[in-house]
């Protein structure tokens, strides 16, 4: 890279601003996973989820990874979808 572009990219960094927020109290997103799912038996998916709590499908794919590993929850396949409950409810 030549002198030119090292500075055009030194001064594009220069102007990104970046708000830093802060954590808002009440439950983690695990714990409003087990919450609904206690009002659900029969289990959701990972995108029922999503949508019912209003976040991404990746980050409940990540704590529903976490709490099935912790055993809160187990998952079965219907339907070619998995389906998430907690551990101590029937299918």
């Amino acid at each position: 890279m030549d002198l030119v572009t090292l500075n055009l990219i030194e001064l594009n960094y220069q102007h990104l601003n970046f708000t830093i927020i802060n954590a808002t109290p009440g439950l983690t997103t695990n714990e409003q996973i087990l919450e609904l799912l206690e009002n659900y038996p029969n289990g959701l998916t990972a995108k029922q989820l999503s949508q019912l709590l209003n976040r991404p499908v990746s980050m409940i794919q990540i704590c529903l990874k976490l709490l099935v590993i912790c055993q809160k929850l187990r998952s079965h396949e219907i339907n070619m979808r998995q389906v998430y409950y907690l551990t101590n409810t029937q299918k």
